[in-house]
């Protein structure tokens, strides 16, 4: 049986999103036993991927809702296992996975499963996770990391903010 060329521009994206998830479990083995080239090699390997699936999607006219959740999904898996890889090295305490998992569920919530809402700030909270395990896997400092628990902190609260303010702006119900 053949794939059309249409058929294979639609899997394309979501077998792209679905190597994150695989990477994940991966990832987080990689970062705990400190083989910290094979975690950036992988985490370089996950960008690209990010980007290519959704560009793909765009550009071949297949991205939907459901596939922008799987790209979400995807994102918040492998952030949420490079951050518990993190937070097993004593790196970040545990109550930042609640912040992470707390930002998600509001995402999805407000979404109302419906299409993703990005609200202007929230779109880079998830950027900003990425670039701080890209940050971890490179430089390894507690001042650093305090500063990064920080600003997630402060991201965080402005995000919410931002995000509810975005939905009563354009009457999201």
């Amino acid at each position: 049986m053949m794939l059309s060329k249409n058929s294979v521009k639609c899997v394309i994206p979501s077998i792209l999103t679905s190597i994150r998830i695989i990477l994940s479990p991966i990832f987080f083995i990689a970062v705990i036993n400190y083989f910290y080239i094979f975690s950036i090699g992988i985490f370089a390997f996950v960008m690209i991927t990010d980007f290519v699936d959704g560009h793909l999607a765009r550009k071949w006219g297949v991205n939907s809702s459901r596939g922008a959740y799987f790209d979400s999904i995807a994102d918040f898996i492998f952030v949420l296992t490079g951050f518990l890889a993190f937070i097993i090295k004593g790196i970040y305490p545990f109550w930042i996975l609640v912040i992470i998992v707390f930002m998600f569920l509001q995402f999805i919530i407000t979404s109302k499963l419906k299409n993703p809402i990005y609200d202007p700030i929230g779109k880079y909270y998830g950027t900003f996770l990425f670039l701080s395990i890209f940050i971890n896997l490179i430089i390894n400092n507690i001042t650093i990391n305090l500063l990064l628990t920080i600003i997630i902190v402060l991201f965080t609260i402005i995000s919410i903010i931002s995000r509810f303010l975005f939905i009563i702006k354009h009457n999201i119900k």
